[in-house]
């Protein structure tokens, strides 16, 4: 089992994964439920074939994702991930209208191929009825979920980061259910708008303490580098292996150099953000600096809860 190409003159005519043959309409786009794809590696992808990516295919119905991908290898494990985003004026019941909601996107999105270079925007259509937009990105990845974990992550920040500058609606801390969404929806964003640079999430099995990481140029106009570590909920004092495990990962954060694709070199952080959705309770922050040893790191942690948070976001609403 495996995903099987059938070509007649150099052309494909059918394509099966596990035994499943995929809808097309021309040969080249080929209609794909992700669960087909997740457990694949890139490399078994065919090279040069579009999967457009759907939830699910029920008697013949074809059920679209909240985030419309299309994925195609173009070399060894690199992959071209275009991400459709669009909708109708009369459909749209959001607090805001959607052309601002669609354009805000737009512009972060420009944003961000500036100044990441990850993402670029390919098209954005307008013809007052229907907003049409794509953009795309080229990345290097050994498994197709990382691909869809990837793809939710960009579209979580640019969201998150639309709702920040509209200033309504607003992702409410309580609103986001995981650490995940926290750090993607709200907390990115924010930092964003803080003038940091290089912003990217780095949650995952080789994070070492820094669940975000970011950097700006200091006043002496040297590049400073910060990693953020980030938890749902509230951190308690009383809690000491809650506590230990995060002197552990603070050391981890500090000690443990990070690949840079800016600088294509590694580098350590001057700082580390502990940034926390609820609230330090029972002398919590008092009780992570005692038993923190080294005054070069004690000296250069920041923490921010959710009250702390909110406060920075009212400076970005309109």
């Amino acid at each position: 089992m495996g995903i099987d190409v059938k070509k007649e003159d150099n052309e494909v005519i059918s394509v099966e994964i596990d035994g499943e043959e995929l809808d097309s309409d021309d040969g080249l786009d080929f209609i794909t439920p992700k669960s087909l794809l997740i457990k694949k590696n890139i490399h078994e992808l065919p090279l040069g074939i579009r999967f457009n990516i759907c939830d699910r295919i029920e008697d013949g119905i074809i059920f679209v994702d909240n985030v419309p991908l299309t994925v195609t290898r173009i070399d060894n494990d690199q992959v071209k991930l275009i991400i459709e985003d669009s909708g109708r004026r009369k459909y749209w019941d959001g607090a805001i209208g959607f052309k601002s909601w669609m354009e805000t996107k737009r512009d972060i999105i420009k944003e961000r191929e500036n100044e990441l270079k990850d993402i670029n925007l390919d098209d954005y259509d307008d013809d007052g009825d229907y907003i049409f937009m794509t953009y795309s990105g080229i990345f290097n990845f050994d498994k197709l979920k990382d691909i869809f974990e990837l793809a939710y992550q960009i579209t979580n920040e640019i969201d998150g980061a639309a709702e920040l500058t509209l200033g309504s609606p607003f992702p409410k801390i309580e609103e986001t259910n995981n650490e995940s969404e926290f750090s993607q929806k709200v907390l990115i964003p924010i930092i964003r708008k803080l003038n940091f640079t290089n912003v990217r999430y780095n949650h995952g099995k080789r994070e070492f303490g820094k669940d975000i990481l970011f950097s700006r140029r200091t006043e002496f106009d040297e590049l400073e580098f910060w990693g953020a570590q980030v938890k749902y909920g509230n951190i308690s004092g009383a809690a000491n292996s809650e506590i230990d495990q995060l002197i552990s990962q603070i050391d981890d954060a500090f000690k443990i150099p990070f690949y840079d694709v800016y600088t294509r070199r590694k580098e350590k952080i001057s700082k580390l953000l502990i940034a926390i959705s609820g609230h330090f309770t029972e002398n919590a922050i008092e009780k992570i600096c005692e038993k923190i040893e080294i005054s070069a790191i004690k000296n250069n942690l920041v923490f921010i809860d959710g009250s702390k948070i909110d406060t920075i976001a009212e400076r970005f609403r309109k």
